[in-house]
């Protein structure tokens, strides 16, 4: 199941090296953080910390882009994957593994 992020555009930054949109990574993070702990509209983790995604690079806000970020989720390291659902840079997070 994907939850629709609740960052959905403030993660656009900027044109990447090669020209193209990319996400900000550290918004991504904090969106990635904030879905997992959200008890209403998220995953409603208790405790989550150290969350890093894509080895901490700016993935492509191309839809259709994947890559996945890890995090400690209620103590345990788990792997998030998240999903560029259109062009605009909007994203969808999965649940924790």
């Amino acid at each position: 199941m994907l939850i629709a992020a609740a960052v959905l555009l403030a993660g656009v930054a900027k044109l990447g090296v090669t020209g193209g949109k990319v996400l900000d990574v550290a918004q991504v993070q904090v969106g990635v953080l904030q879905t997992l702990s959200d008890p209403a509209g998220g995953y409603g983790a208790n405790t989550v910390t150290d969350v890093t995604c894509n080895n901490g690079h700016n993935p492509s806000a191309n839809k259709g882009t994947t890559f996945t970020c890890e995090a400690t989720v209620n103590g345990a390291e788990r792997h998030v994957t998240v999903v560029v659902s259109d062009d605009n840079g909007t994203y969808e997070i999965d649940a924790p593994r």
